[in-house]
């Protein structure tokens, strides 16, 4: 029997939407670092100053206004992942930014806490997600009474049942 996507764990999906973000970000900061950095004569490009605080802004800005204006990250929408809050609609800009805030210390500890609060939570939530009263939800799904392929909204993964467009069975 095939069940809703979205209340599982997602943690491969959830590692690689992060992966895509963190390598845009990672290239964005290596453009921005040869364009607007000065050059030694070993070819190295630095930026330092005020121009060097242009590259934490730009990482701490790109998530919350992703997932609190759409829901979504470049790489959460290549997983049909979303963040959502607890009645399934996209967080607003401070839920975003609070859901943010402890990310230094995940990463410091090499996402272990993520990690682990995701998987034991009932929610699937991380610290931040706790904290901001978000979660993050996988939208596609799959009826399991005639084996159509869906795409949910996420207020149907929140309330845990959807009508199937194709045979008109509930799930």
């Amino acid at each position: 029997m095939i069940i809703i996507a979205g209340k599982k764990k997602n943690l491969a999906q959830r590692y690689y939407a992060n992966l895509i973000d963190y390598l845009i970000i990672m290239i964005c900061t290596v453009i921005y670092i040869y364009l607007a950095g000065d050059g030694d004569e070993f070819g190295t490009y630095r930026v330092t100053g005020f121009k060097a605080l242009l590259i934490p802004v730009v990482w701490f800005i790109y998530f919350p206004v992703c997932e609190g204006t759409i829901g979504q990250t470049v790489g959460k929408k290549a997983f049909h992942l979303y963040v959502v809050d607890t009645t399934g609609q996209p967080p607003h800009i401070f839920q975003a930014l609070l859901r943010r805030v402890l990310d230094i210390f995940e990463i410091m500890f090499l996402g272990i806490p993520a990690l682990l609060t995701i998987n034991y939570s009932e929610k699937n939530q991380r610290i931040g997600d706790m904290m901001a009263g978000t979660t993050v939800i996988r939208t596609d799904a799959v009826c399991r009474h005639c084996g159509t392929e869906l795409e949910l909204t996420p207020k149907e993964v929140i309330r845990d049942t959807f009508t199937c467009p194709n045979c008109n069975q509930t799930n």
